[in-house]
């Protein structure tokens, strides 16, 4: 008479073994997803406090948003990646100071840009001149917030526009 054996074949195990990573792989997808989403979470928030910065300075000086001379300027030299390149002004940092702490960009993702860029007259076809300010959210964004609007959108960013003034 044969005994019968307990435990496990090698096939229960290997399907076990496939069911457990299949459902790793899922939550780790969902894990990755929920960090873009935070990131962009905080990007959104921090540039509303930014603008409500800008507008408080203008408020203080009589109306008159910080000059850039046309140009666009790293906000508190927090650009890095693509954006390293722009300057940043003394001017346009020392008059929102006093209204906000910090207005770090989370770092990660593949934007590849990075930190908030600020122009006292800019405009385009769609955007009358004014004060504007303008940041990264990283891909599948579709919300840039409270006064803010995707300007351009690619695979690896969604860059958005908002008015400072």
């Amino acid at each position: 008479m044969r005994r019968k054996q307990k435990g496990f074949t090698l096939i229960e195990l290997l399907v076990v073994i496939a069911i457990i990573g299949l459902l790793a792989t899922i939550v780790m997808v969902s894990l990755n997803t929920a960090r873009v989403k935070a990131r962009n979470a905080n990007r959104n928030a921090s540039i509303k406090q930014i603008m409500t910065a800008f507008q408080m300075a203008a408020d203080t000086n009589n109306g008159t948003f910080p000059s850039t001379g046309g140009s666009w300027n790293c906000v508190s030299v927090s650009c890095y990646g693509g954006w390293a390149s722009y300057p940043a002004s003394a001017t346009v940092d020392s008059s929102i100071a006093p209204y906000i702490k910090k207005t770090d960009d989370p770092t990660g993702g593949a934007r590849g840009y990075g930190g908030y860029l600020y122009n006292s007259s800019w405009s385009d076809a769609t955007h009358p001149t004014g004060a504007y300010l303008t940041w990264m959210l990283e891909p599948g964004a579709t919300d840039c917030g409270p006064g803010g609007g995707i300007y351009s959108s690619t695979a690896s960013y969604a860059q958005c526009v908002g008015k400072a003034d």
